[in-house]
């Protein structure tokens, strides 16, 4: 098994059309064993995060907010009483969340070369917007000088990162 993540400018062939994504190697497989795998740029952004990933989005219990996103490695668990973000390009940016309630956003679509996600309608789509836009505070939608929101990494997953880097 070989595990992919998106990138930009996809060329099928030389004279047609470009497709704005890119598929990098971030693992493979081997004896049901994950083998993280990192590709290397001078342009830092455009390093890749090895290994196997799950997106989790992490929401105020009280107000129902989304606090911030953090991408992580698959199988890590996340603490139900307390967890520190940081930025990865600035680490001594944090913030320590606590009473939060955390869903992982990414879903199945096909498992093993079959189709097992239940196509939403168009309308459940647009009620599934309209209520996660609802959790994202009005700071961050405006459109002048809007606030960040955090996508962080996870710890681990920046430590695993920044441990390729060192080995190549």
């Amino acid at each position: 098994m070989i595990y992919l993540e998106c990138g930009e400018n996809l060329i099928t062939a030389k004279s047609d059309s470009v497709f704005g994504g890119v598929y990098k190697l971030v693992a493979i497989e081997k004896n049901g064993k994950i083998i993280p795998k990192i590709k290397i740029s001078e342009n830092t952004e455009k390093i890749t995060n090895p290994s196997f990933k799950k997106v989790c989005r992490f929401y105020c219990k009280d107000t129902g907010f989304a606090l911030a996103d953090v991408v992580m490695l698959k199988d890590e668990v996340v603490p139900t009483d307390s967890y520190q973000i940081f930025d990865p390009n600035n680490t001594w940016k944090k913030k320590s969340l606590a009473n939060y309630t955390v869903r992982e956003l990414q879903e199945k679509i096909f498992e093993n070369g079959k189709l097992i996600y239940k196509m939403p309608t168009l309308k459940e789509i647009a009620d599934y917007c309209k209520k996660e836009l609802e959790t994202i505070w009005d700071e961050i939608k405006r459109l002048n000088n809007p606030q960040k929101y955090y996508v962080d990494l996870s710890k681990e997953l920046y430590d695993l990162k920044n441990k390729m880097l060192n080995e190549k």
